[in-house]
């Protein structure tokens, strides 16, 4: 394929990401009845184009990836705010917000997991660690975290799962 014709799709796909976004943050605010599919469709055909079309210049496919990327992280987006307002919502819970642990310390989050303790193990010391670690993520801009506490050789090991 001519780098000419592949720069002007690379331009009108990048363009397209930026109205499609444009369009859906209207229609979600409600100054559209519809979401731009048109313009979703045009933008799928390119991806679908290049996807069967091999692109020689790395620098070329290097960008065509990262704008694929880019719309289809922003496509997840768009989905879950469609779900959202449909009133649909996902079966099943992944994680404990740590908001919910930090604010309810009887939330079953991780006082499941001190449960599992044998006894003679200092919960409270346990139980304080876990919140001075759930701090420092929340600090860090990490706000969802999975908590398990597993007996290794006879001592706790925990261990915090960002998801």
């Amino acid at each position: 394929m001519e780098i000419k014709t592949i720069l002007e799709d690379l331009e009108r796909f990048e363009n397209l990401i930026k109205i499609i976004n444009f369009e859906y943050q209207q229609y979600f605010i409600g100054n559209k009845k519809n979401p731009p599919v048109v313009y979703e469709r045009e933008a799928n055909k390119i991806i679908h184009k290049y996807s069967l079309n091999q692109i020689n210049s790395s620098t070329l496919r290097f960008r065509f990836n990262n704008l694929v990327a880019r719309f289809v992280t922003f496509r997840e987006k768009w989905n879950r705010k469609m779900m959202e307002m449909e009133g649909i919502k996902s079966a099943k819970p992944k994680h404990i917000p740590t908001e919910k642990i930090l604010e309810n310390n009887t939330s079953k989050g991780y006082e499941s997991e001190l449960e599992k303790l044998p006894p003679g193990f200092d919960k409270n010391k346990i139980k304080g660690l876990i919140e001075q670690k759930l701090d420092e993520l929340k600090n860090k801009g990490i706000k969802d975290v999975k908590i398990e506490i597993e007996m290794v050789d006879g001592k706790p090991k925990l261990r915090m799962k960002k998801i």
